[in-house]
């Protein structure tokens, strides 16, 4: 009995331009595993177009991120992040209010 012939599976349409905001930092790690130099084919992946990733800080007030600040500190429930907390809004020039984790989210 004859194997049925498989159908070649489609490919979905690749975007045309990805781009999103993000509050994750880029580092060393995450650019070389986007970095490749050369084209290649493996495991039946063939790279020959090339993609151009740009990386810039979104600039915002510093207010934006004051308020950000106090947010992560009255929802912390982890005191080990109370250091880290107090260390950033003292570079921004800000004072903490409140005990940490007063407005805690309520769990799952």
């Amino acid at each position: 009995m004859r194997k049925p012939k498989r159908k070649k599976r489609q490919k979905p349409e690749e975007p045309k331009r990805i781009e999103f905001e993000t509050f994750r930092e880029f580092l060393l790690y995450d650019i070389s595993n986007l970095k490749q130099d050369e084209p290649s084919c493996f495991n039946q992946i063939v790279r020959i177009r090339k993609f151009r990733v740009v990386i810039e800080p979104v600039e915002e007030p510093v207010e934006v991120l004051q308020e950000r600040i106090q947010k992560l500190w009255d929802e912390c429930d982890n005191h080990h992040h109370w250091d880290p907390l107090e260390s950033v809004a003292r570079e921004l020039g800000y004072e903490l209010q409140g005990r940490a984790g007063t407005k805690r989210r309520a769990g799952p």
